[in-house]
């Protein structure tokens, strides 16, 4: 076809005549077979074999447009032909399209039997007005459909194209293209009607419904709901975490494959929760689906039937032989009586997905009045928390690790704080998990590597340099899942002047289980540049264990559930002992986080843990307050008394 069109021609049979002319502009005419006169000429910029293919197809249509009844044509006289070999009267049967044309000199609109069918009436020829159509049209498109039919009726364009929506007999809305084109010289108007419902409605990666779809779905089985008098459905809002950060880190095609295994299990989870068939699963967008609960009676039921579909998405995936986990974030919404749209039961799932993220316990939540009040709450702490990292609104505050046998600080925990200006000190517990939440802790996070090494530089500019001390700084998984990662910690390092060395990254298992292999080559590279990494709550994961013998930690934090314990619980203490001696046959270094008394504090040293943290030796202390402590250690004065520093020290 292409190498026809290079030659400006196409030669075929003997009732098809082309006139050749560049390929830029072709001249395509179409005779119909004896006896009929119609001509159709069709002038257009034909560049791709595509565009040809397009344009043919519009031919087609076109003609198609212009039987008033089946098998009939219309000369340019007006008179009715009717061909008995014309290939394009079985053509107009086998179409699935719906044809239409209005005769202008009196009004008359005739819709084929295919039009009728898509509209959802009975399938006949029918004979009426544009008001047969208009009528059916959705409110919102029935104004542009009616301007684009009165604008080609007065000659003020050739022809149109325009989706729109049209009443189905179900009372659903059915999604279709109407396409026309107008012949002033004869007083006709014609054209075709093609469903898109599927199209319109479909996601094309994973084969579920779109958000049109749930959308009107649920539009319907609220109108049901108010006849009947019966609210048993819920609705499910659930988020994928972390999946804006996958297809930069796993690629976009395996992406795209994981949504279509997370469609699959969905699908499964409410397939198999015995409702009613009208339940269903829709992706609105990349990492958000929603469920129709049709069935449900209770909040109780709602919520197993969310937690079991939860539980499915726990289970890691596999893609390409690899490993990868992803968890989400579910809420649940009841319908009732106060539900008049379907805008607002899916908003109060999408609250209750809020509240389950903020809650951070790994539960489906269900939405409650309360939720609308503190999510403005939390939607202006996050504005205020985005103003708060461009002003300077937030300090680092540094807790000591101590060597348990001489009472030395040997390293430094940074934590950031929040000085509102009108609220004080904000604990990091009411805004980190809103910026986890909002991906500001990418930007917080940069900045607080930064304010690390330059803090780094202040003390040893000072009394401090002879001391090895070593900052570690908490990672988050968004944070470790960057591509550009290793860039952006070497660019620091480099920029600030800072050894890698004298720096080290906390991070907690969960940060590991995105992609573990691609986490396994990022820890690698940094151990090379001699960045210290330091696994963070130990003991708290399902995979503790093989996750410290397959990545290169040097330091392990025991969590300090455990710590609190050891005094008044066998099974604590024999857990620390256990990791303790593991770590040291690994040689690695171990922390006691959450050191608060002397008891504590005396069976780890029995014990032969080198390393602690806790209030028990100080409790977070700005930087001015471990200048005074380093210049302390420096001069050789007795570390015992860093116990009672932080006593007189703000918090």
């Amino acid at each position: 076809m292409t190498a026809l069109l290079d030659k400006g021609c196409i030669n075929t049979k003997t009732d098809t005549t082309v006139v050749p002319l560049s390929p830029a502009r072709l001249l395509f005419t179409l005779l119909i077979p004896a006896p009929s006169p119609l001509n159709f000429l069709l002038v257009t910029p034909i560049s791709t074999e595509d565009a040809f293919s397009r344009s043919v197809a519009a031919v087609g249509s076109d003609i198609m447009a212009q039987h008033s009844q089946p098998g009939i044509f219309r000369s340019r006289t007006g008179s009715e032909v009717r061909p008995t070999s014309s290939p394009y009267t079985l053509a107009t049967r086998a179409s699935s399209d719906g044809f239409w044309e209005w005769e202008l000199s009196n009004g008359r609109v005739s819709y084929s039997s295919r039009w009728q069918a898509i509209a959802g009436l009975e399938a006949q020829d029918f004979a009426g007005t544009l008001e047969h159509w208009l009528n059916r049209t959705h409110p919102e498109d029935k104004p542009r459909l009616e301007a684009e039919l009165k604008a080609l009726a007065a000659g003020k364009s050739r022809n149109f194209h325009y989706e729109h929506r049209i009443l189905y007999r179900d009372g659903s809305w059915r999604w279709v293209v109407a396409r026309g084109i107008a012949d002033h010289e004869q007083r006709l108007i014609g054209g075709s009607l093609t469903d898109y419902t599927e199209r319109r409605t479909c996601d094309p990666l994973t084969g579920l419904p779109n958000r049109l779809f749930f959308f009107d779905r649920l539009e319907r089985r609220l109108r049901a709901a108010e006849e009947k008098k019966e609210w048993n459905f819920a609705v499910i809002s659930l988020n994928l975490e972390r999946y804006r950060f996958l297809p930069e880190s796993i690629g976009f095609e395996a992406a795209d494959m994981l949504l279509v295994q997370v469609a699959r299990r969905l699908t499964n989870a409410v397939n198999s929760s015995n409702l009613s068939h009208e339940s269903l699963v829709a992706r609105i967008t990349d990492s958000e689906f929603s469920i129709l609960l049709d069935g449900v009676e209770r909040k109780l039921q709602a919520l197993q039937i969310a937690s079991a579909i939860q539980e499915t998405l726990t289970q890691p995936f596999t893609l390409r032989k690899k490993k990868i986990s992803i968890g989400a974030h579910l809420g649940v919404a009841m319908a009732g009586a106060s539900y008049r749209s379907p805008e607002y039961l899916l908003r109060d799932a999408d609250l209750a997905v809020f509240q389950a993220r903020s809650d951070g316990r790994g539960k489906p939540v269900c939405f409650s009045l309360g939720m609308r009040e503190r999510t403005l709450r939390q939607l202006q702490l996050e504005s205020e928390l985005r103003n708060a990292i461009e002003t300077g609104e937030l300090v680092l505050y540094y807790q000591p690790e101590v060597d348990l046998q001489s009472g030395r600080v040997i390293s430094l925990e940074a934590l950031v704080r929040w000085v509102h200006p009108e609220r004080g000190l904000i604990p990091p517990s009411e805004f980190i998990p809103i910026a986890e939440e909002t991906s500001l802790i990418l930007p917080l996070g940069d900045w607080v590597l930064k304010e690390v090494c330059r803090q780094i530089v202040a003390w040893r500019a000072t009394a401090a340099e002879s001391i090895e001390l070593r900052v570690s700084v908490n990672l988050s998984a968004k944070q470790f899942a960057q591509p550009d990662f290793i860039e952006r910690v070497s660019g620091v390092l480099e920029t600030s002047g800072v050894d890698a060395k004298a720096v080290s990254l906390e991070m907690t298992e969960s940060s590991l289980m995105e992609d573990s292999d691609a986490a396994l080559k990022t820890m690698q590279h940094l151990r090379r540049m001699g960045v210290g990494l330091h696994m963070d709550d130990f003991g708290t994961g399902y995979s503790s264990l093989n996750h410290l013998h397959r990545f290169p930690f040097d330091t392990l934090k025991i969590d300090r559930s455990f710590i609190q314990r050891v005094t008044s619980r066998k099974e604590s203490q024999e857990i620390v002992s256990a990791i303790v001696h593991l770590a040291q046959s690994l040689k690695m270094n171990v922390v006691a986080e959450g050191i608060e008394n002397a008891d504590q504090l005396q069976w780890l040293q029995s014990l032969g843990c080198h390393f602690g943290q806790g209030y028990y030796f100080a409790k977070p202390l700005p930087a001015s307050a471990i200048s005074a402590i380093i210049a302390s250690q420096a001069a050789g004065q007795d570390p015992v008394m860093l116990r009672f520093a932080s006593a007189s020290l703000p918090n």
